[in-house]
């Protein structure tokens, strides 16, 4: 009996929360397709092996066994998930470190390849690093939210510096603390030079503090402090010990005439695919730009071949159905059966949501090029398998939630009794 007991605790037998995991399948459904659309004409030519189905085949392959994968996780205890948020955290840095050592020809060190096989380690320290705040900010939320004097050295220090004028409370230490650690998360990365991970993490990890409760007042002057650096870096981008990339990309946001060079090639056939998709689209299949105009259309810029296949109406739905699964996700994580199982819900899909802003912002050059994909659409089987990892993470929250549950098999067995 205590055998099974324990068994069934670590594997929830509850319901899951269905309309999440509908509205997550269709997305991934419809991504599908347009991966398959926008790919094909970039595989044949550079695939290698000229199928173009090579990057739809291996995604469906990814996609096939994400969901098997995101189903068990789903069933899993998120609560056990406690165990493993330091040493998951401590291991995707050490994969950041032994990327960076590994180096790349062009400067850049964005992969970790075992074999033939490849990942970006960026992936893996979103995931732990929610993992680890939503486990940190739930053990020490009664310090966060502590008013009284922090007992840290530093801290008495320079209260007595300041001749008790300046007291530092347990709140900010602990705040300070749970900063540090993002950040060095977020160096980690962009020392792989991907300055685009680096910000996505940094704003999950404030996001995941405002949650956390921290105290108001220091995400004004960090929000403040951040508007004056971003306004710097766009005014003085030349100046800056930023990596030629990174200073092409703004140069090429900055200045909006039209050029037929590489800075603003990409993003120049992007607005010309949203543009060409008017209201209606042309069709799926249909694109012109994707015909090695928009280089790796398939990748960060396939929402710009939705725009010229599906047109306005079609963004608009699929941006829709982001929108109600991104909401879907805050309401599991407000009905959460607990502060763990809530900052993890909401932790994830604020990384969801982040995700989905820049990669449109990019495409319609509102933000310069930063390299984000978008969730369920671009192609990368390693990104689509942490994502639903991450979904099935809070399909198993929705399971001990304090929400009403969809049971199909059980109600259509109640209906037919009922027939009968």
């Amino acid at each position: 009996m205590k055998k099974e007991n324990k068994f069934n605790d670590l594997f929830i037998k509850n319901g899951m929360d269905v309309p999440f995991f509908l509205i997550m399948l269709g997305l991934m459904t419809v991504g599908l397709v347009m991966l398959l659309s926008s790919s094909y004409i970039y595989a044949f030519y550079n695939s290698g092996s000229g199928d173009s189905l090579y990057y739809f085949k291996r995604q469906v392959v990814f996609a096939v066994g994400g969901i098997a994968v995101m189903l068990f996780y789903s069933r899993f205890n998120y609560k056990y998930l406690k165990h493993f948020s330091n040493l998951g955290l401590v291991g995707a840095l050490g994969i950041l470190a032994i990327t960076v050592l590994q180096g790349g020809g062009d400067g850049i060190n964005r992969w970790f390849g075992i074999g033939s096989f490849s990942f970006q380690p960026s992936e893996i320290a979103k995931f732990t690093l929610i993992l680890f705040l939503a486990y940190g900010l739930d053990k020490d939320h009664d310090k966060i939210v502590s008013a009284k004097p922090s007992k840290a050295g530093w801290a008495q220090k320079i209260t007595e510096l300041t001749n008790g004028s300046i007291k530092i409370t347990q709140g900010t230490t602990t705040m300070f603390f749970y900063g540090i650690i993002i950040a060095v998360t977020a160096g980690s990365v962009l020392l792989g030079s991907h300055l685009s991970g680096a910000i996505l993490i940094m704003l999950i990890g404030v996001t995941m503090l405002w949650i956390g409760e921290c105290r108001a007042r220091w995400f004004a002057i960090g929000g403040i402090l951040a508007v004056i650096v971003l306004i710097y870096v766009c005014f003085n981008y030349d100046d800056l010990p930023l990596k030629e990339y990174m200073i092409d990309r703004i140069r090429a946001w900055r200045i909006k005439d039209y050029s037929p060079d590489e800075s603003r090639w990409q993003i120049n056939h992007s607005l010309f695919a949203l543009g060409s998709g008017g209201f209606l689209g042309a069709g799926i299949g249909n694109s012109k730009q994707k015909y090695l105009y928009i280089p790796e259309s398939h990748t960060d810029f396939i929402f710009s071949i939705v725009g010229e296949e599906l047109g306005f109406v079609g963004c608009v739905f699929i941006l829709l159905g982001f929108v109600v699964l991104i909401a879907r996700g805050i309401y599991i994580g407000m009905r959460a059966k607990d502060r763990f199982g809530a900052l993890l819900a909401f932790g994830m899909t604020a990384q969801l949501a982040l995700q989905v802003m820049f990669n449109v912002a990019v495409v319609t050059d509102t933000v310069p090029n930063t390299g984000i994909s978008l969730p369920f659409f671009s192609y990368g089987g390693s990104a689509l398998l942490i994502t639903l990892i991450e979904m099935g993470t809070i399909l198993s929250v929705s399971r001990q939630a304090d929400l009403p549950k969809v049971y199909f098999m059980r109600n259509l067995k109640r209906n037919k009794n009922k027939v009968v």
